[in-house]
Order: structure tokens, then sequence, then C-alpha cells
């Protein structure tokens, strides 16, 4: 199977080893950087034929099976539509899945109207760091996951913090139905360029049940991410860049006391897991599409998004909670990358 990667800079280079892996054969390049698609030849041993200066001629010379949108969020919906139009079957684009709701539904709209699978990079389900702990957290030991929290350096809401709400919907198998949060005053320069805007602050986030999403992500934090699971009978704490684990729950005899006995007798374990890796992950998530197992779909990928259109509302006013059911702008367009 044939696959173009619209976009090359680093992520787009990941996506050709992970596309790779996956057992594809690399049929297409673009990138509107000459300095980018000259790093990929290098790099990624890509002959210069299979360099193109349209994406959408590149697509129509090329008749891929697959195709993988990694730009920056302004063009996602344009090259996914034009994917799905040019009869491409499996797609793949980078989060976040569009810079705004409508531009998520032309895209779901676009895929569902040409039999397209449409695929958003959220690679959570796959990760070891997030498939163990929903596992462990579901046992009787730990009795079920009521909280995540997020203590990290700040990678922004959206380009890293959009992880986080996805791996919260799997991890407790719930839509988030409110948000609030509380921007810092100032906004940090965007590594990805001057035009992109992404919030660093502070964010709370809750289920239909309850279950909540609390992250910190200041701007004056600058190394780490910490996870907290708090559980009915214990906590895990995972170091998400060293894989490291920890878990500690109540003595079975102590099981069904009242929460307010939290300094109950508790045995604890320490374990490794594999580190955080954007490669392998994302030749599971095409494993799984191309199968048509549970993958990310456009549905989590519009989620993930309408998060962060909560998020930007709550934290311009101050922190007011915001409904994601409660009428969310569709057609505003938010600058981040």
């Amino acid at each position: 199977m044939k696959v173009c990667v619209i976009g090359v800079g680093r992520m787009g280079r990941r996506h050709i080893a992970a596309a790779r892996g996956a057992g594809f054969e690399l049929a297409g390049i673009f990138d509107l950087s000459p300095e980018a698609i000259a790093t990929t030849l290098a790099e990624c041993d890509v002959p210069k034929s299979s360099a193109f200066s349209d994406a959408k001629q590149m697509l129509q010379a090329m008749c891929p099976d697959a195709a993988v949108i990694s730009t920056t969020a302004p063009s996602h919906c344009e090259f996914v539509c034009a994917a799905a139009e040019a009869g491409v079957r499996f797609i793949l684009c980078e989060k976040p899945m569009a810079s705004s709701l409508h531009e998520c539904d032309r895209m779901i709209a676009a895929c569902s109207a040409a039999g397209a699978r449409l695929a958003v990079n959220h690679q959570m389900r796959f990760m070891e760091q997030y498939t163990e702990i929903k596992a462990l957290a579901a046992t009787s030991e730990f009795g079920g996951l009521r909280s995540m929290v997020v203590t990290s350096g700040n990678f922004g809401l959206a380009m890293n913090g959009s992880h986080y709400f996805e791996a919260f919907r799997y991890l407790t198998d719930e839509f988030m139905k409110e948000i609030s949060c509380w921007f810092d005053p100032n906004n940090v320069p965007n590594p990805r360029g001057a035009e992109y805007i992404d919030r660093s602050g502070q964010l709370r986030g809750a289920s239909a049940s309850g279950a909540r999403l609390i992250m910190e992500l200041g701007a004056d934090l600058g190394h780490g991410i910490q996870v907290v699971y708090g559980c009915r009978n214990g906590q895990i704490i995972v170091d998400e860049l060293a894989g490291l684990v920890r878990g500690i729950h109540r003595l079975p005899e102590y099981r069904d006391l009242p929460t307010t006995r939290y300094g109950m007798p508790a045995t604890e374990s320490n374990r490794r897991i594999a580190q955080a890796d954007a490669i392998k992950p994302t030749e599971d998530l095409w494993r799984a599409m191309l199968a048509d197992r549970s993958y990310p779909d456009g549905v989590s990928g519009r989620h993930a998004v309408a998060v962060l259109v909560a998020a930007n509302l709550s934290g311009e006013d101050g922190g007011r909670r915001v409904l994601l059911d409660d009428g969310l702008p569709l057609q505003r367009k938010f600058k981040w990358a």
C-alpha cells in the first residue's frame, strides 16, 4: 500500500518512519518549505522524484491508499478534504484536528461521503503508559479511576494538552461535559511561529459521572510530566518521561471504609513502563485503522478540539465554567498550531 505525507517537518519525518514501520511504501512527500523537503530527502532516504511542490497534484498523480496530514492546524481541513476527494481510503491527521469545530465537521463529512477512514493522531490507546493504567485503575485493588492530575512543563493546551483530553476520554470512557480554565497573563512565544498562540495555565474538566481532569501547565514550569491517577482505594503516580509507575492502595480489609479514612494501611508497588514514544504508537494506530479496530477517529479528534474551544472561552473569561453541550462557537478559528 502507498502513502503520501503532506507536511514533512520534524513530526512529518516521524510519520514517514511510522508509516514505513506499519508496512506502507512512501509514494510522495509535500511541504511548502524547501528546507523541510531537503532535510527529509537526506534523513529519510527519499528519492528526489518523490518530492512534490503541490499537494493536490501529488494525490492525483500517485493515487495513494493512505495519506498523512502533518502540517499545522490551519491547513488540516483543506488537505484532509482534498485527500478524501482524491479517493484516499485511509487518512491520518495530526492534532489538533483543526482550527475550528466547523472545520472538524467538514473533515468528518468529507471522509464519510467518500467512504474514507479518518484518524487523528491521538495515540493514547496504543501507549503502555495509558493502557496499563486503565487496566490497573479498574481492578478491585484500586477501585476505579476518579481523577487525573497532570503537572508538566509548559507544553501548551493545544500542542500537547489536547493529547490529555483524549487520554482522559480513553481512560474513563466518557466525554468531558464542562471545562474551567485559567490562563497565564502573558503568551509565551510559540516555537512553531509567531502567528500561533497556544496558552499556558491551569484547567479543570469533568465528565457526566464527575470524573475530573486537572492540568497544571504554567508558563513558569520548565520540566517533566507527572500524572497522578486518583482512584477509590489508592493512587497511581506516573513519571511519563522516565517511564516510572508507583502504585499504592488500601489493604483489602480496609477497602469498604469511608473515603475520609484516607490514611489506612496500604501496599505499594513500583515498576517501569515504556517511555513516551512518538513512532511506535502511530504504527499501532495505522494497524488498527487498517483492520477497522478501535482507533482515534474524527469524533474523538473533534471532542479534543471542543475541549480546546471551551478552555479558550473559559480562559478568556477568567475561568468561567463552560459546558461543552451549550452551543460552542462553530465558526470561530483559533490560532493554535
